[in-house]
């Protein structure tokens, strides 16, 4: 008998050992990449929280992450 594995169709069900992780976070050290993760954070929660944050900072914010994108940063 083999209950630890069950399948679905051509889905196999997950190991348990694999979800957990003792360290932390991985955050990327690419500078586009982080400023884009901060951008779409904010744009994100005023939309759903209604917050006024100007729109020039948000349009910095996004001009910055897009240049240190396309140059590799």
């Amino acid at each position: 008998m083999n209950a630890a594995k069950p399948t679905t169709g051509s889905f196999k069900a997950c190991k348990a050992n694999g979800i957990a992780s003792k360290r932390g976070m991985n955050i990327t050290k690419n500078l586009g990449m982080l400023l884009l993760a901060i951008y779409l954070i904010i744009v994100g929660i005023t939309v759903l929280v209604h917050i006024v944050i100007p729109v020039v900072v948000t349009g910095i914010l996004a001009l910055a992450a897009g240049i240190l994108i396309l140059i590799g940063k």
